[in-house]
């Protein structure tokens, strides 16, 4: 491993990757962990399968007051295949307690009610607001693209999910709550613009899962939306 400044882009690029790994595993309706400063970067070129960085940075529950957690993650990425999803491994210092445990049961058991699904869309709004009712499902709808950014990551990427265009509750007998969102994803290097379909199971003990993702035709800026 060679190490260098944590501060250059491919350390923060690689860092992303890790976080929406973290994110996908541990994330949900009522948390969100975002990663702060990368403290400490290295690289390992493998002949024949591709770049691995370590790194070192804290990690915090955006979404509740939480002291921060120190990360150690790995990152490999496959040269040979462009098809494969970085390898991502991570170690926290601590694991993160339950806490979120009665808001998330509270969250489920208010979708798992309704007769009607669900349905919205341009969440946040033109202006960035978002109705409080709607806020679990965007922060569910973040953990979920934690899957789709990391299986889609290159070290030539660095996605952002921007907003959900539109979701809606599917209605399940099972005990998963199911969410369908349309969302853009913004790829910060090349400054794409990326449509999204994802399916999101999610239940207090399973956690969240990706039924199913797929990318869409990209939107024309010159074609008004219908």
């Amino acid at each position: 491993m060679e190490s260098f400044n944590p501060s250059y882009y491919p350390a923060s690029r690689a860092a992303a990757v890790a976080e929406n790994y973290i994110n996908y595993k541990l994330g949900g309706p009522k948390r969100l962990f975002q990663l702060q400063q990368v403290t400490s970067a290295s690289k390992e070129s493998i002949e024949g399968v591709g770049n691995k960085y370590r790194l070192e940075f804290p990690i915090q529950d955006a979404l509740n007051k939480q002291e921060p957690i120190k990360c150690t993650a790995e990152v490999l990425y496959y040269t040979n295949n462009q098809q494969s999803a970085p390898n991502v491994t991570y170690k926290l210092e601590r694991e993160p307690e339950n806490y979120t445990a009665d808001k998330d049961t509270e969250f489920y058991n208010k979708m798992k009610s309704r007769s009607e699904p669900l349905v919205g869309g341009e969440v946040p709004d033109k202006f960035g607001n978002i109705e409080p009712d709607i806020e679990p499902i965007l922060h569910l709808a973040q953990a979920a693209c934690g899957y789709v950014k990391w299986q889609n990551s290159t070290e030539q990427t660095h996605f952002l999910m921007t907003i959900i265009k539109s979701f809606e509750q599917v209605i399940r007998e099972d005990a998963a709550l199911e969410f369908n969102c349309q969302m853009l994803i913004h790829d910060m290097v090349s400054q794409e613009i990326l449509p999204w379909s994802v399916d999101i199971l999610w239940d207090p003990s399973g956690g969240t899962r990706v039924k199913n993702h797929q990318r869409l035709p990209k939107i024309n800026p010159d074609q008004p939306s219908s």
